[in-house]
């Protein structure tokens, strides 16, 4: 049996890295970018008001004068006017506007004592600045410069200085194409009314759902039953058309727990079959035929949800160009029980001060008592290290 850290890295170290495609800008969110974006022009492009007011000399100020003359406007979107020459003169700005050719300050609309349309009296008691409230030409970045490197996530930032720069198309990770299974003769659809023996399907809906919530909706989701025989041509034709196949169920030592044998004679290597971990030991990953990724995960809800979170949600990250993740990093309120041996993903509630605390959920088939919880801390095996770390790594739930 594999540690927890030894299964996981074995895992990223056989995850392929997908394809690239071309992606318009306004459906490349959430997608992982795999080129480089520079910057098409300096930015900002020109030297930009940042404030509504009026553009003038300093010079001006300095030799006494506090009365200007209006001589011009100078909008946004508009080419840079000039201001007139020395002597008291001043041009009204707006936001976003290119500073007018001469000026070299602002003084804020607040700052007037008696504006007008021609003539204008600036406060006693403000002092203008050279050089305040103007953003200059090629401050934030010159022409060419590297502003999106390969392998980032792309979010509104992201997206928004990509648009800034003109890259309506964007070279982003193919998205994988994923079939979720649950197993189980006990299964019945959701709008089924189960027997007294039997339960509705609830693992492949919520692990589907944490996968469209990451960013990777999947292509199928069905059941099967316990019967190897009558599953082969199933996981095959998943097989067929899936890049990652996400197995919930049949996958422990149980008598009618087919899916490792199943596995192993349609041609898929196996990785490992079993991990120290709490919930979710008899989780197990098999590479297919054709470098498929197979995700075998306990049936138990809370073990299934876990083993997602703790291996198939990071992995596919990678396999989409990003870096093995970093942990968020929490502190416990108080003692978190370790188990010997094992590494214990232990569900926890974040309290308002920013700490967490053991949930008060169930075991492993406890789904409801999920609902109490936040996310998991993953500690390490109480045999590993006497004491652990302050800061607990930390999984919020999808």
């Amino acid at each position: 049996m594999l540690s927890f850290r030894a299964a996981l890295d074995l895992l990223m170290r056989h995850t392929p890295l997908l394809l690239a495609e071309s992606c318009r800008i306004e459906q490349a969110g959430g997608r992982v970018l795999r080129e480089e974006i520079r910057a098409d022009r300096a930015f900002p492009p020109f030297d930009r008001v940042m404030m509504d007011g009026y553009a003038l000399r300093a010079a001006d100020w300095r030799a006494g004068h506090r009365v200007y003359r209006v001589t011009g406007s100078a909008p946004a979107g508009q080419p840079a006017v000039l201001l007139a020459a020395p002597g008291g003169s001043c041009v009204e700005v707006m936001t976003g506007a290119p500073l007018p050719m001469g000026a070299d300050c602002i003084v804020p609309i607040e700052e007037i004592a008696r504006p007008g349309a021609d003539i204008i009296t600036i406060m006693d008691s403000f002092e203008p600045v050279t050089g305040r409230f103007i953003h200059r030409a090629g401050r934030d970045a010159a022409a060419a410069d590297i502003l999106l490197q390969p392998a980032v996530l792309l979010g509104s930032r992201q997206i928004g200085v990509a648009a800034s720069c003109g890259a309506g198309w964007l070279q982003v990770s193919r998205l994988p194409r994923i079939s979720v299974i649950a197993t189980g003769d006990e299964l019945v659809a959701v709008d089924d009314m189960p027997a007294a023996h039997q339960i509705r399907q609830s693992n492949a809906h919520s692990i589907a759902s944490a996968l469209g919530r990451g960013g990777f909706a999947p292509l199928r989701v069905g059941t099967l039953g316990d019967d190897d025989n009558a599953s082969g041509k199933v996981l095959l034709d998943a097989l067929a058309e899936s890049e990652w196949l996400v197995l919930t169920g049949a996958v422990s030592k149980g008598a009618r727990d087919f899916l490792p044998m199943l596995l192993d004679a349609l041609g898929c290597t196996r990785l490992f079959h079993g991990v120290a971990q709490r919930p979710g030991k008899p989780a197990g990953c098999w590479i297919g035929p054709s470098g498929q990724v197979i995700m075998a995960l306990p049936g138990n809800p809370v073990s299934a949800l876990t083993g997602l979170h703790a291996f198939v949600l990071p992995a596919l990250g990678v396999a989409s160009g990003l870096p093995v993740p970093k942990p968020r990093l929490v502190l416990a309120s108080g003692r978190l029980d370790r188990v010997v041996g094992m590494t214990h993903h232990l569900p926890v509630t974040l309290r308002d001060d920013g700490l967490v605390e053991a949930a008060a959920s169930g075991n492993s088939g406890d789904f409801i008592g999920l609902l109490s919880s936040d996310g998991f801390v993953t500690l390490p095996p109480r045999s590993e290290n006497p004491q652990i770390s302050a800061a607990l790594p930390f999984t919020p739930w999808l």
